[in-house]
């Protein structure tokens, strides 16, 4: 009986391997890709070359991803499924490709012994809803200059952009928790000189990222104060930057971003630079 999961795994995997790449690492054709396949089962240093290879037959094949986890015989019965696909015909549209690789896969050496009970079942349903949204998606790429892998490419820089605009709204959304947080525990949290003896404080049992919050937060009330500009809690160094357009700030700036929100360990003299850095930003606001 076939098995249903690991014949979509394969399938997948191979017909994502042709997409556009930079220029190759190492260039082979098919039968060479097949030859190496066979020595990196047991040669580590023909594994090294055949992950390096990224052209098959003049096309660009990203043969490190579709191998990743590959082991043993497999990684040879994998790159022969590559071999047969970067062989086929260029114009062969994607429900030929997919023809192809459910062809190869249909040869008795992919069938083994199968996965886990538990998991095929759920990469059977998997893959039922997964074909139609592949097909639609290289159905819509028809119509997208170079055809559906610029359309997979162009999805998968929108998809990494709204993780990162979402990742980003959360680490600023906690650290400006952080900073009310650490602002509420201070008496006069609003008295920069309040905030400054905090800092002091917090220097002298070590809490070097709860200085240099403090003592930020104290630099932009003085701002505020000069009315140089209008503090809030989400107030953004960029924004700052814009406003202040004083080279000291820079430093500063970028110290506090690295810790507050890079995730970066403050050190002492992180807490020192902060200290001496906001009084050079100050007296090149005073100069303005």
């Amino acid at each position: 009986m076939r098995n249903r999961g690991r014949l979509a795994a394969f399938a997948v995997t191979a017909l994502a391997l042709v997409a556009p790449a930079p220029a190759a690492a190492e260039a082979v054709s098919a039968s060479e890709l097949v030859a190496l396949a066979d020595q990196a089962v047991d040669d580590e240093a023909a594994r090294e070359r055949l992950l390096a290879v990224d052209e098959v037959d003049g096309r660009p094949v990203a043969v490190r991803v579709a191998l990743a986890g590959a082991r043993g015989k497999e990684i040879a019965d994998r790159a022969r499924l590559i071999a047969a696909l970067a062989s086929a015909p260029p114009q062969a549209a994607p429900a030929e490709a997919r023809a192809q690789a459910h062809a190869v896969l249909d040869d008795a050496r992919f069938k083994g012994a199968g996965l886990p009970r538990p998991l095929e079942k759920p990469l059977a349903w998997l893959s039922d809803r997964l074909e139609p949204v592949i097909d639609r998606i290289n159905d819509l790429g028809g119509g997208v200059p170079g055809g559906p892998p610029v359309a997979w490419t162009l999805l998968a820089i929108l998809v990494l952009l709204l993780a990162s605009m979402v990742t980003s709204t959360s680490i600023r959304r906690r650290a400006i928790a952080i900073e009310r947080e650490q602002a509420a525990a201070v008496p006069e949290a609003d008295d920069p000189h309040a905030l400054e003896r905090a800092a002091g404080e917090a220097e002298r049992e070590g809490q070097w990222e709860r200085a240099v919050r403090l003592r930020f937060r104290a630099g932009l009330l003085r701002l505020d104060r000069r009315k140089v500009l209008v503090y809030r809690p989400s107030l953004t160094t960029g924004e700052v930057a814009r406003t202040l357009k004083v080279p000291a700030f820079d430093e500063v700036g970028s110290r506090f971003d690295e810790i507050a929100y890079g995730g970066r360990e403050a050190e002492r003299e992180d807490a020192e630079a902060s200290q001496q850095g906001w009084k050079d930003v100050l007296t090149e606001v005073g100069r303005k």
